[in-house]
């Protein structure tokens, strides 16, 4: 997992397995994060995740419900065929939002932000 941050917005680039091992620290993480910076938004960019279970679905969803109630948007980017084929099993495809790229969701954001309709 790495962090990076642009005016509006936490992007966290995730690898490897999100699963109940290690779904607990990527929400520890990904909270200390939003916390420690602010960020109202946050891009989770999905490309190098290999595998996701139900536990690293609920903590995926955990994330975008907290930054919703925030006021803030959560967008999937670069999602990989295996992992889609999770959220659309598990019925989370329509609910979280994703985007081709980081640069997309970030116009997205954007756009949110100075009030125009999303795409």
């Amino acid at each position: 997992m790495s962090f990076h941050r642009s005016p509006s917005c936490l992007i966290v680039r995730m690898s490897g397995e999100l699963d109940l091992s290690s779904a607990g620290v990527f929400r520890d993480k990904v909270d200390e994060e939003l916390r420690r910076t602010g960020a109202p938004n946050l891009i989770l960019n999905l490309e190098g995740l290999d595998f996701v279970d139900s536990t690293g679905l609920g903590a995926i969803f955990g994330r975008h419900r907290q930054v919703t109630l925030g006021g803030g948007k959560m967008i999937l980017t670069a999602v990989p065929p295996k992992v889609q084929s999770m959220l659309e099993m598990a019925g989370l495809a329509s609910v979280l939002p994703s985007e081709r790229t980081d640069r997309d969701a970030l116009r997205v954001i954007g756009s949110a932000l100075q009030g125009g309709a999303p795409r």
